[in-house]
């Protein structure tokens, strides 16, 4: 089990799904994760991030479930609040992919939507150890803060790459491409995230993020890129 403390947030990173997963391991693995942020003078403001996450894997299929809340205060009043929901079954084989299923729901006034929905399914190639690719097919539902509705279908392409470092430092890189189906040239969405992973000893490992998300279609009023990173500490036990 473990508990991640964070800092230095700006906007909300992308959740990091493959550090979560414990893919290739046997076994039930439980983490929590808590951000805290604030700011005193001509303003008074509270940020703050709850994650809780639970994977169990066996050597046939490997699930997880994933749950985030985030609140923003200012002034003693609540300004905003998020939530996200993911979880994932992948069904394990021997050759060099596997099929996943996966299920996903978010609440986030922060990148200017109310509420966006998706379920997908693929399959999950292994190209090494450090280095996996995702295609699947999903469906999307998402609603705009003035309550717009679109539904889309979109290919997912995800690139996921591990780079080991001196020292047991390593660098992990993920990118997800996911155009629409219907409009390859102008609906699509890109988000990737980039993590230095340092550890301090062995149940303490420090996380420094950067992720940037850009969505060329996106609901009324919000901007198409957002970015964000975050220093993460983690405690394993």
């Amino acid at each position: 089990m473990s508990i991640t403390f964070s800092s230095l947030v700006l906007s909300q990173p992308i959740v990091n799904i493959e550090n979560l997963r414990h893919s290739g391991e046997v076994g039930e693995f439980k983490s929590a994760g808590l951000s805290l942020n604030g700011s005193r003078g001509n303003e008074d403001r509270d940020d703050f991030k709850l994650n809780l996450a639970f994977t169990k894997n066996t050597e046939n299929i490997e699930s997880l479930i994933t749950v985030s809340h985030s609140e923003r205060t200012k002034d003693d009043v609540l300004e905003d609040k998020s939530s996200f929901f993911h979880s994932r079954l992948l069904f394990k084989s021997d050759k060099k992919y596997d099929f996943e299923l996966y299920v996903q729901s978010s609440k986030n006034p922060f990148q200017s939507y109310k509420k966006r929905d998706l379920i997908g399914f693929g399959a999950r190639f292994d190209i090494s150890k450090e280095s996996k690719i995702g295609l699947s097919l999903l469906h999307e539902n998402e609603e705009s803060l003035q309550g717009i509705n679109k539904e889309t279908d979109r290919v997912n392409l995800y690139l996921y790459k591990r780079v080991e470092l001196a020292n047991s430092n390593f660098l992990s890189a993920s990118l997800f491409y996911q155009p629409s189906l219907q409009d390859f040239g102008s609906d699509y969405k890109v988000s990737a995230l980039m993590s230095l992973n340092i550890p301090i000893s062995e149940k303490i490992l420090v996380e420094i993020q950067v992720s940037t998300a850009l969505d060329n279609d996106p609901p009324d009023i919000s901007k198409k890129s957002n970015h964000s990173f975050s220093t993460n500490f983690r405690y394993s036990f």
